[in-house]
């Protein structure tokens, strides 16, 4: 039975309120359509409520973007650089529409910050699976609108199901970076009940980062 889309809003938000860690792989291609270039990416992906996330780039550049919540850091090992963003007083950073999967921290309440459709062009993709799009309601740098992939059978699926396959992200001048999530592992949940508990979950060590001696090290201002 095809779902309205307040169902498939409603099942988004209540599996991944029931998920407080997990990890996984995940694919990104980038179309830079000002500099018409394809850029194609692989790594992993560490979340762990509130706010906590790591993204390692590990092909064909190393790359690793990781926050504790308070901090982010975002580390370049091809420009011996490190971005550090002290994270305080709800303030963003100005290039935070290009931290992947940034939309991640508010799938539990997607009304409170998007406005949500169908997507455009199209509801579903070949396989059957819903998508659905995102406008903010508040303008958000390098972020025009999201598309989230969500899977047919979300309503048949553990409430701990992760619950996107994939999610593209539009700038206002035609780039996109689409993200394709792999291999999803359910590491905790906030019923009580604990996913993987015989690998120790994950420690909030994951989440901090020292910069290498050797790094230029640089602090840009924070805007809203």
């Amino acid at each position: 039975w095809a779902l309205t889309l307040d169902d498939v809003v409603a099942k988004i938000e209540s599996n991944y309120k029931n998920i407080a860690a997990f990890k996984g792989s995940f694919k990104q291609k980038a179309t830079l359509k000002t500099l018409n270039r394809v850029q194609e990416s692989l790594g992993k992906l560490f979340y762990k409520k509130p706010n906590k996330f790591k993204w390692q780039y590990m092909n064909p550049t190393e790359q690793e973007i990781t926050s504790d919540g308070k901090t982010l850091w975002i580390y370049l090992p091809e420009n011996k650089q490190v971005y550090i963003y002290e994270l305080a007083d709800n303030q963003g950073i100005g290039n935070e529409g290009q931290i992947p999967g940034n939309f991640l921290n508010n799938l539990g309440d997607l009304g409170r910050d998007f406005n949500v459709k169908w997507g455009t062009p199209k509801e579903r993709d070949a396989q059957g699976n819903y998508i659905i799009e995102l406008v903010p309601k508040s303008p958000v740098a390098n972020i025009h609108d999201i598309l989230l992939v969500i899977p047919r059978d979300i309503t048949t699926n553990p409430s701990s199901a992760f619950p996107v396959i994939a999610s593209t992200v539009r700038d206002a001048y035609g780039n996109t970076t689409n993200i394709e999530f792999t291999n999803i592992e359910i590491l905790e949940t906030l019923d009580g009940k604990v996913k993987a508990k015989k690998i120790g979950g994950l420690p909030d060590s994951i989440f901090t980062y020292t910069p290498p001696a050797d790094v230029e090290i640089i602090k840009p201002p924070l805007t809203k």
